[in-house]
Protein backbone atom coordinates (compact mmCIF):
# COMPACT_ATOMS: atom_id res chain seq x y z
CA UNK A 1 0.00 0.00 0.00
CA UNK A 2 2.83 2.37 0.92
CA UNK A 3 4.62 1.65 -2.37
CA UNK A 4 1.40 2.26 -4.29
CA UNK A 5 0.87 5.63 -2.57
CA UNK A 6 4.48 6.62 -3.25
CA UNK A 7 4.12 5.72 -6.93
CA UNK A 8 0.89 7.66 -7.22
CA UNK A 9 2.47 10.68 -5.54
CA UNK A 10 5.44 10.64 -7.91
CA UNK A 11 3.10 10.30 -10.89
CA UNK A 12 0.98 13.21 -9.66
CA UNK A 13 4.09 15.30 -9.00
CA UNK A 14 5.41 14.63 -12.50
CA UNK A 15 2.11 15.61 -14.05
CA UNK A 16 1.68 18.83 -12.06
CA UNK A 17 5.24 20.14 -11.66
CA UNK A 18 7.03 18.67 -14.66
CA UNK A 19 9.06 20.53 -17.26
CA UNK A 20 8.90 19.27 -20.81
CA UNK A 21 11.28 19.68 -23.73
CA UNK A 22 10.88 18.36 -27.24
CA UNK A 23 13.67 17.81 -29.77
CA UNK A 24 13.32 16.97 -33.44
CA UNK A 25 16.90 17.46 -34.66
CA UNK A 26 20.25 16.06 -33.56
CA UNK A 27 23.57 17.41 -34.89
CA UNK A 28 27.22 16.52 -34.45
CA UNK A 29 29.41 19.17 -32.83
CA UNK A 30 33.16 18.91 -33.46
CA UNK A 31 35.60 21.09 -31.51
CA UNK A 32 39.17 21.27 -32.81
CA UNK A 33 42.13 23.03 -31.24
CA UNK A 34 43.89 24.61 -34.22
CA UNK A 35 46.78 25.95 -32.17
CA UNK A 36 48.73 25.15 -30.19
CA UNK A 37 48.60 21.40 -30.76
CA UNK A 38 48.93 19.61 -27.42
CA UNK A 39 49.67 15.89 -27.39
CA UNK A 40 47.48 13.54 -29.44
CA UNK A 41 44.11 14.89 -28.25
CA UNK A 42 43.18 18.09 -30.10
CA UNK A 43 39.60 17.41 -31.15
CA UNK A 44 36.41 16.52 -29.29
CA UNK A 45 33.05 15.24 -30.48
CA UNK A 46 29.68 15.95 -28.90
CA UNK A 47 26.01 16.12 -29.91
CA UNK A 48 23.50 18.96 -29.88
CA UNK A 49 19.71 18.48 -29.84
CA UNK A 50 17.29 21.14 -31.10
CA UNK A 51 13.63 21.93 -31.47
CA UNK A 52 13.23 23.42 -34.95
CA UNK A 53 10.08 25.30 -33.88
CA UNK A 54 11.51 26.72 -30.65
CA UNK A 55 14.93 28.41 -30.59
CA UNK A 56 14.81 29.20 -26.85
CA UNK A 57 16.56 26.00 -25.78
CA UNK A 58 18.91 23.24 -26.88
CA UNK A 59 20.56 20.19 -25.31
CA UNK A 60 24.16 18.93 -25.41
CA UNK A 61 25.65 15.48 -24.90
CA UNK A 62 29.39 14.85 -24.71
CA UNK A 63 30.14 12.08 -27.20
CA UNK A 64 28.29 8.96 -25.97
CA UNK A 65 28.16 10.07 -22.34
CA UNK A 66 25.00 9.38 -20.33
CA UNK A 67 24.85 12.99 -19.06
CA UNK A 68 22.81 15.62 -20.91
CA UNK A 69 22.60 19.39 -20.40
CA UNK A 70 19.63 21.50 -21.47
CA UNK A 71 20.39 25.20 -21.91
CA UNK A 72 17.16 27.18 -21.62
CA UNK A 73 17.87 30.74 -22.77
CA UNK A 74 14.37 31.93 -21.83
CA UNK A 75 14.66 30.67 -18.23
CA UNK A 76 18.39 31.52 -18.15
CA UNK A 77 19.38 28.18 -16.69
CA UNK A 78 21.22 24.95 -17.50
CA UNK A 79 19.51 21.68 -16.50
CA UNK A 80 21.53 18.50 -15.96
CA UNK A 81 19.96 15.11 -16.74
CA UNK A 82 21.21 11.54 -16.81
CA UNK A 83 19.94 8.78 -19.06
CA UNK A 84 19.20 5.69 -16.98
CA UNK A 85 19.52 2.57 -19.11
CA UNK A 86 17.07 0.35 -17.25
CA UNK A 87 14.49 -2.00 -18.76
CA UNK A 88 12.62 1.13 -19.77
CA UNK A 89 15.30 3.85 -20.28
CA UNK A 90 14.42 7.28 -18.94
CA UNK A 91 16.06 10.65 -18.21
CA UNK A 92 16.63 11.46 -14.56
CA UNK A 93 16.78 15.08 -13.35
CA UNK A 94 20.01 15.89 -11.46
CA UNK A 95 20.19 19.64 -10.85
CA UNK A 96 20.15 23.04 -12.52
CA UNK A 97 22.21 26.21 -12.48
CA UNK A 98 21.22 29.73 -13.44
CA UNK A 99 23.29 31.77 -15.90
CA UNK A 100 26.09 33.63 -14.18
CA UNK A 101 26.18 37.24 -15.41
CA UNK A 102 28.34 38.37 -12.48
CA UNK A 103 31.62 38.10 -14.36
CA UNK A 104 33.14 38.10 -17.83
CA UNK A 105 36.45 36.53 -18.83
CA UNK A 106 37.11 39.38 -21.27
CA UNK A 107 36.09 43.03 -21.18
CA UNK A 108 34.25 43.84 -24.40
CA UNK A 109 33.12 47.42 -24.98
CA UNK A 110 33.05 47.54 -28.77
CA UNK A 111 32.24 45.02 -31.51
CA UNK A 112 32.86 45.43 -35.25
CA UNK A 113 31.44 42.96 -37.78
CA UNK A 114 32.94 42.57 -41.26
CA UNK A 115 31.32 40.63 -44.08
CA UNK A 116 34.02 38.46 -45.66
CA UNK A 117 31.87 36.64 -48.20
CA UNK A 118 28.26 35.59 -48.66
CA UNK A 119 26.99 34.42 -45.25
CA UNK A 120 30.51 34.65 -43.80
CA UNK A 121 31.25 37.23 -41.11
CA UNK A 122 34.18 38.21 -38.89
CA UNK A 123 33.26 39.46 -35.41
CA UNK A 124 36.01 41.62 -33.91
CA UNK A 125 35.87 42.47 -30.20
CA UNK A 126 37.65 45.36 -28.46
CA UNK A 127 37.98 46.46 -24.85
CA UNK A 128 36.64 49.95 -25.66
CA UNK A 129 36.22 52.49 -28.46
CA UNK A 130 39.86 53.58 -28.19
CA UNK A 131 41.32 50.09 -28.46
CA UNK A 132 43.44 49.40 -31.53
CA UNK A 133 43.88 45.65 -31.03
CA UNK A 134 41.16 43.03 -30.73
CA UNK A 135 40.96 40.78 -27.67
CA UNK A 136 38.67 38.20 -29.35
CA UNK A 137 37.79 37.36 -32.96
CA UNK A 138 35.14 34.93 -34.21
CA UNK A 139 34.66 34.04 -37.88
CA UNK A 140 31.19 32.65 -38.58
CA UNK A 141 30.11 30.66 -41.60
CA UNK A 142 26.31 30.67 -41.76
CA UNK A 143 23.62 29.36 -44.02
CA UNK A 144 20.01 30.38 -44.32
CA UNK A 145 17.47 28.24 -42.51
CA UNK A 146 13.71 28.16 -42.03
CA UNK A 147 13.97 28.85 -38.28
CA UNK A 148 15.60 31.59 -36.15
CA UNK A 149 19.21 31.23 -35.05
CA UNK A 150 19.76 29.26 -31.84
CA UNK A 151 22.18 30.93 -29.45
CA UNK A 152 24.56 28.07 -28.70
CA UNK A 153 27.24 28.56 -26.07
CA UNK A 154 30.16 27.02 -27.95
CA UNK A 155 33.23 28.97 -26.77
CA UNK A 156 35.07 28.41 -23.51
CA UNK A 157 33.66 31.73 -22.34
CA UNK A 158 30.65 32.79 -20.28
CA UNK A 159 27.11 33.85 -21.13
CA UNK A 160 27.82 37.60 -21.19
CA UNK A 161 30.29 37.38 -24.08
CA UNK A 162 28.11 35.00 -26.07
CA UNK A 163 25.12 37.29 -25.60
CA UNK A 164 27.04 40.37 -26.81
CA UNK A 165 28.32 38.57 -29.90
CA UNK A 166 24.92 37.12 -30.84
CA UNK A 167 23.16 40.46 -30.38
CA UNK A 168 25.70 42.24 -32.61
CA UNK A 169 25.60 39.50 -35.23
CA UNK A 170 21.80 39.51 -35.42
CA UNK A 171 21.78 43.30 -35.87
CA UNK A 172 24.16 42.91 -38.80
CA UNK A 173 22.30 40.08 -40.54
CA UNK A 174 19.43 40.59 -42.93
CA UNK A 175 16.93 38.58 -40.90
CA UNK A 176 17.45 36.05 -38.13
CA UNK A 177 16.82 32.76 -39.94
CA UNK A 178 20.35 31.40 -40.05
CA UNK A 179 22.18 28.30 -38.88
CA UNK A 180 25.83 28.28 -37.76
CA UNK A 181 27.84 25.96 -39.98
CA UNK A 182 31.08 26.66 -38.15
CA UNK A 183 32.78 29.25 -35.95
CA UNK A 184 36.54 29.78 -35.92
CA UNK A 185 37.69 31.49 -32.72
CA UNK A 186 40.92 33.34 -32.04
CA UNK A 187 41.03 33.90 -28.27
CA UNK A 188 44.00 36.28 -28.71
CA UNK A 189 45.99 34.43 -26.07
CA UNK A 190 47.74 31.99 -28.40
CA UNK A 191 44.77 29.61 -28.65
CA UNK A 192 42.63 29.11 -31.75
CA UNK A 193 39.67 26.73 -32.01
CA UNK A 194 37.27 25.58 -34.73
CA UNK A 195 33.70 24.66 -33.76
CA UNK A 196 31.65 22.82 -36.42
CA UNK A 197 27.97 21.88 -36.40
CA UNK A 198 26.88 19.42 -39.08
CA UNK A 199 25.63 15.89 -39.86
CA UNK A 200 22.15 16.67 -38.61
CA UNK A 201 19.39 14.09 -38.49
CA UNK A 202 15.71 14.17 -37.65
CA UNK A 203 14.68 12.62 -34.34
CA UNK A 204 11.66 12.50 -32.03
CA UNK A 205 12.68 12.95 -28.39
CA UNK A 206 10.31 14.16 -25.69
CA UNK A 207 11.73 14.75 -22.20
CA UNK A 208 9.54 15.30 -19.16
CA UNK A 209 10.85 15.51 -15.60
CA UNK A 210 10.12 17.00 -12.21
CA UNK A 211 12.73 19.69 -11.32
CA UNK A 212 11.71 19.38 -7.67
CA UNK A 213 12.81 15.76 -7.53
CA UNK A 214 16.46 14.80 -8.03
CA UNK A 215 18.06 11.38 -8.05
CA UNK A 216 21.50 12.92 -7.60
CA UNK A 217 23.45 11.13 -4.90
Amino acid sequence: MKKLLTSLFLLFSLFVFSQEYQFDKKCVSNSTRISPKIGNKNSWKSYIYFNSSNNNYYMTQRNDDSYYYITDNSLKEVIALQRINSEKPYYSYLDKKTFDYSYSEKEIGKIIIKELAEDEFLVQCFVNDDSKKTNLEVKFKLYKSKTPMIEIRFMDLGQIIHKKIYESLKERLNGNNFWILYAEVDYKNGYKFLYEFDNCEEIALNLKFDPNFSEKK
